[in-house]
């Protein structure tokens, strides 16, 4: 709502956030919203960003190992319950391609893949191929 009040795209419920809920069992909206006041607080004050720089970066990778696992359990837990065919070939190609792409161009290339001239993140390169493929192995369906 308030993205909507200054003329903002609509918001949305990131996986992240999902994750963060489902890892620490609070649904409660108070602290989601004081815990969102306070990264805003963090983000605008230089010391407190010193503070989580001061983290040795083996503490911070493990997190961030953590969080994203977490969000790919969530994903597959949602596509289970949603009852997607995980056996369809058409499934295991669209994964696997947005798989080899996001996390091979982020080992290969460094997180951008040269593209006709210019670099396209993995990550933004990944999810469009899949939905391209996507689109094209659904043809002979519709």
């Amino acid at each position: 709502m308030v993205s909507a009040l200054v003329g903002g795209p609509a918001g949305t419920n990131y996986g992240e956030n999902i994750s963060a809920m489902a890892i620490t069992k609070v649904f409660s909206i108070p602290v989601l919203m004081a815990a969102s006041v306070i990264a805003m607080i963090i983000a605008c004050f230089t010391p407190l960003i010193n503070v989580i720089y001061s983290l040795p970066q083996a503490v911070i990778g493990g997190l961030e190992v953590f969080l994203f696992g977490a969000i790919a359990a969530q994903g597959m837990a949602i596509m289970i319950d949603k009852k997607v065919d995980m056996f369809s070939s058409k499934n295991i190609a669209v994964i696997a391609t947005i798989m080899v792409i996001g996390v091979g161009g982020q080992y290969a290339f460094g997180g951008t893949i040269p593209f006709f001239g210019i670099s396209v993140p993995c990550v933004a390169g990944a999810a469009i191929f899949g939905i391209l493929l996507n689109l094209l192995l659904s043809i002979k369906k519709q």
